[in-house]
């Protein structure tokens, strides 16, 4: 059975986390996410949905994209907090993207340190969730997990906490080889382990996506 691409599924009551390994399976999963979306709010530090978003790859319905540049991140990130409000859909991509992007600058502005970026990170995620929550949207997070020499997979320490207490529900996603596949962890109203399958959006497509 080929489950449908739905934003209903996700809680409005908090945060939702997808998680991840391969980039090209959380691209996958959120081109059909944005395209069932009638109205989608995208706070792009990842830049790849733009991407493929410009070169007629993914057509969402709707779509206003936010791509914080360094020096300017907060009037942008304001913007979208504005845009939430008449949003279907909040989507924040991703918290790797985010310290990737603005620990190289923050040091260079001014010596600010991991533990400022932890903070600047939660309030920014609590603003926009809050606007979301306020008007009955549903906010997607992704976070890249990262893996470890003692076997498995975790996310990074930086995002951990701050997801864990925040999240309402928690999905990892990956792809086969004619599927995009979502495994359940955590969700109000379903059982943790469910596993749904959708057919790839962007089936046929070499990804060229690098790990963020």
């Amino acid at each position: 059975m080929v489950d449908t691409y739905n934003p209903d599924l996700l809680s409005r009551s908090g945060l939702n986390t997808l998680m991840f390994e391969d980039p090209y399976a959380k691209l996958d999963y959120l081109a059909g996410l944005v395209q069932s979306a009638e109205r989608v709010v995208y706070v792009d530090l990842d830049t790849t949905m733009t991407a493929y978003i410009s070169t007629g790859f993914i057509r969402p319905n709707r779509i206003a994209v936010f791509l914080p540049s360094k020096g300017r991140f907060m009037s942008s990130f304001k913007d979208a907090i504005s845009a939430a409000q008449n949003s279907s859909l909040v989507v924040f991509d991703s918290v790797n993207s985010f310290y990737s992007v603005y620990y190289d600058y923050s040091v260079s502005a001014g010596g600010q340190s991991i533990g400022d970026l932890n903070r600047l990170l939660s309030v920014c995620l609590m603003l926009l969730l809050r606007q979301a929550i306020s008007c009955n949207v549903p906010m997607l997070v992704t976070s890249m997990l990262r893996y470890r020499k003692d076997g498995g997979w975790k996310q990074s320490p930086a995002s951990r906490r701050l997801l864990q207490q925040k999240s309402a529900t928690k999905m990892k996603v990956k792809r086969s080889d004619d599927a995009v596949i979502l495994e359940i962890v955590q969700h109000p109203e379903i059982k943790p382990g469910t596993v749904l399958s959708y057919s790839p959006t962007l089936s046929g497509l070499q990804s060229g996506i690098q790990a963020r």
